[in-house]
């Protein structure tokens, strides 16, 4: 992917749907990757679908690093990718 997070871009079709303690809450995928977790470190999608069609779509759409998934936070923690969120996010070191 190689639109800058944020633009709309190619992930302009997609939406996720983000898991939250409170309830579920759907975004653009472009809103995501511009903004991540915020103030809830765990917090990420869980699913995600097509904006025209409503067809569900493949977590993979949203790259690893924007997952916020334990997986990407270990990648993230030992430098194998970049924080995609730097100065507003680091990847808690609480257990996964």
């Amino acid at each position: 992917m190689s639109n800058p997070p944020g633009d709309g871009g190619e992930y302009a079709d997609i939406l996720v749907v983000i898991g939250h303690p409170f309830g579920d809450v759907e975004c653009p995928l472009a809103r995501w990757t511009a903004t991540g977790p915020g103030a809830r470190p765990y917090v990420a999608p869980c699913r995600a679908r097509s904006r025209t069609t409503g067809e569900e779509l493949p977590l993979t759409v949203v790259p690893l690093q924007y997952r916020n998934t334990p997986e990407a936070r270990r990648a993230i923690r030992a430098g194998l990718l970049p924080n995609p969120w730097p100065g507003r996010w680091t990847p808690p070191d609480g257990p996964e």
